[in-house]
């Protein structure tokens, strides 16, 4: 089913065993700036799940750069020691292990070590408005040397081979592209001179390494940005022109800059059309006779095995996938693709290069430092039932993990259908892949024996007449009606974001919605409606409207594809209530108030537990447990994690909560 896929592959001096690359990317596991245990689990899962090969995350090669506190920096002198711990790990199950080897420039951050930036020339950080000194021949030298020695320390560390960062927030890149080098001098101005900065590191590293070690780019063959930046057409001349040299051996091809119009679509969305760059790769393929990989939004093993099949790639990179799941390889290759826990593309959890410096995490999966967290058992423990009562993720996530363990378990869920919060928010424009991880628990459910009971809603005297031996209250939430009651909340013309993406009928033109939360779920229902023709106001006391989309790299994609509805936008400004014929509010610095006329008002306000169910059972049950947004309402992730650790406890694998 998968014979291209899981073929061997030769890249340079070594083999693959497969052609399935998990590609470097932040996690925020170092510690004192080295590859630390956790790195060492993390990549070992990947390796136990059956990659072919693993990059690991970036090695900064000159202290011109620290773009996050938590950066690997490669230049330090105990890195091969701290390299060779987790290669050993990784190639304990046959995969090969690269280093990549980075400097930032211009997109790195001053942030962290209170000194200029570096840059081609003094383009500025679009992102922080950080303008980089241009650099020097001494300094350019420097680097050069920088990605020599964090080359040998690679080596010194056991790799099979490094990684040159000529991609998405890379100085390499910005010596190539005329976007950010507008140099006067022998590494500015036409194509040859462009190419000299990325040239004499190739031939450092490659000096480095030797002819036994595999040296591959992951390379940006168009920034979107065709004023100025690379295109494709320049990059298939480029491409030729670096395998001339006859010093790589792979190229993995991306698109995208931080001054590209769709902002950071390297990390797209699930808004962004599956395998967006694959065309690329395919170009690039035509015209060298080296390995290329594609990236991009490659979601499951049928998809990667469809572009390697009609021959557009040679390999895939697969990274957030692989953080959903690590065994995606093993499992798609021993026919068990339906039991891969799916990628919804999300960017929650796995975008960490940012101020907060929290580790990567995942919002699908509950554990991403290891392959299996939760080991099946083979024979169904005898017993009383567990009952859980909510069939979104965080109770069928619960129900899975008992199951796996054995127990019996008994699920309730109100609705004619599973999924909950999830299933409701994968209604809205764009966001169907939300219910991949329903369906994929769904399956789960009926695949270990649980027991389910939809459009059944369980009441206190129903579960007290019955025998469990625990009860799991897993009912969600509901939406409030404001940080404060708003007046007018419970007019006839009011509904709720929740109804919207339920699909109720919207009689009426002229909506305002209230945004109180900046939430993903009120800005797919304000694109929904917008979508449906109606003429939509959004009101927020925030500056702008969508801020939480910008940590996912959301916002220019819902800005692009509702503003053409001419959605119109009211930041900051108060809701003082809400009237038959519309929405008394007031700027927040100015005096006055205005009407704001509408035929519906939406709220997109802060949801609430529902929790009363659990409130009437508590002191009544003995053991009595609620996870998820019963509890509070917050991400998919907590709700996971929770069904995950609630169910290890109850059936013994796991301490209490």
């Amino acid at each position: 089913m998968y014979d291209t896929l899981f073929s061997p592959l030769t890249i340079g001096p070594r083999t693959a065993r497969n052609r399935i690359i998990f590609g470097s990317h932040t996690t925020n596991f170092a510690r004192h700036n080295m590859l630390s245990q956790q790195h060492a689990d993390y990549y070992a899962a990947r390796a136990e799940g059956g990659a072919g090969m693993i990059v690991l995350e970036e090695h900064i090669v000159h202290n011109s750069d620290l773009p996050y506190e938590r950066a690997v920096l490669g230049y330090l002198p105990d890195t091969p020691d701290a390299i060779k711990s987790v290669v050993q790990r990784i190639h304990q199950h046959d995969t090969l292990a690269l280093v990549q080897l980075n400097h930032n420039g211009q997109q790195s951050t001053s942030d962290h070590n209170q000194r200029e930036l570096w840059g081609a020339s003094p383009v500025p950080n679009v992102s922080s408005r950080e303008v980089p000194k241009e650099m020097e021949l001494a300094d350019i030298r420097a680097v050069i040397d920088g990605f020599g020695l964090v080359a040998k320390y690679a080596k010194q560390g056991g790799v099979d081979g490094v990684e040159l960062q000529v991609s998405d927030s890379s100085l390499l890149r910005q010596f190539l592209s005329p976007l950010t080098n507008q140099r006067s001098d022998t590494y500015g101005g036409v194509l040859d001179n462009r190419l000299r900065f990325l040239q004499e590191t190739i031939e450092a590293v490659d000096n480095a390494i030797g002819s036994d070690t595999i040296l591959g780019l992951r390379f940006c063959a168009d920034e979107l940005a065709p004023w100025a930046g690379l295109t494709p057409e320049q990059s298939i001349e480029i491409a030729r022109l670096l395998v001339a040299t006859r010093r790589i051996n792979y190229l993995t091809v991306t698109m995208g800059s931080i001054l590209s119009t769709n902002m950071f679509p390297f990390t797209a969305t699930m808004h962004v059309a599956p395998g967006y760059a694959v065309h690329l790769a395919t170009a690039i393929k035509a015209t060298v006779n080296i390995p290329v990989f594609a990236a991009g939004r490659i979601m499951n093993a049928a998809q990667a095995e469809r572009i390697l099949a009609e021959q557009q790639a040679d390999g895939v990179e697969m990274i957030r996938p692989l953080i959903a799941d690590p065994m995606l390889p093993r499992l798609s290759h021993n026919g068990k693709a339906t039991q891969v826990r799916p990628c919804i593309f999300c960017n929650q959890g796995c975008q960490v290069r940012s101020a907060m410096n929290v580790t990567l995490s995942c919002n699908v999966n509950p554990d991403v430092l290891h392959s299996s967290p939760v080991e099946p058992t083979a024979t169904r423990t005898s017993g009383l039932p567990v009952c859980i009562v909510g069939g979104g993720v965080a109770g069928m996530e619960a129900a899975r993990t008992l199951a796996l363990q054995g127990r019996r378990v008994i699920l309730y869920e109100r609705e004619a259908i599973l999924g909950g919060t999830v299933a409701l928010a994968s209604n809205g424009a764009g966001r169907a892949e939300l219910g991949l991880i329903s369906d994929y628990l769904i399956a789960e459910l009926e695949r270990l024996g649980v027991e389910v009971h939809t459009g059944v809603e369980a009441t206190p005297q129903m579960l007290m007449e019955q025998r469990f031996s625990a009860i799991i209250i897993a009912t969600g939430a509901h939406t409030g009606t404001g940080l404060l009651p708003i007046p007018g909340h419970d007019l006839p013309h009011v509904t709720d974001v929740r109804r919207v993406l339920a699909g109720e009928v919207i009689n009426g033109q002229r909506v305002v919605v209230i945004d109180e939360s900046d939430s993903h779920g009120v800005l797919s229902a304000i694109e929904l409606l917008a979508s449906q023709g109606k003429q939509v106001e959004v009101v927020t006391e925030d500056w702008y409207i969508g801020r939480d989309l910008v940590a996912t790299q959301d916002l220019t994609g819902w800005m692009q594809r509702t503003l053409p509805h001419n959605v119109v936008h009211t930041p900051h400004t108060s809701v003082v209530r809400i009237e038959p014929n519309g929405v008394i509010v007031a700027d927040k610095y100015a005096d006055g108030e205005r009407l704001l006329p509408a035929d519906i008002v939406v709220l997109g306000t802060y949801e609430r537990p529902s929790s009363t169910l659990y409130d009437t059972l508590k002191g009544r049950v003995q053991r009595l447990y609620r996870i998820g947004d019963c509890v509070t309402p917050r991400r998919i992730e907590q709700a996971i994690a929770e069904g995950r650790q609630i169910g290890e406890m109850i059936a013994g694998t796991q301490p209490s909560l």
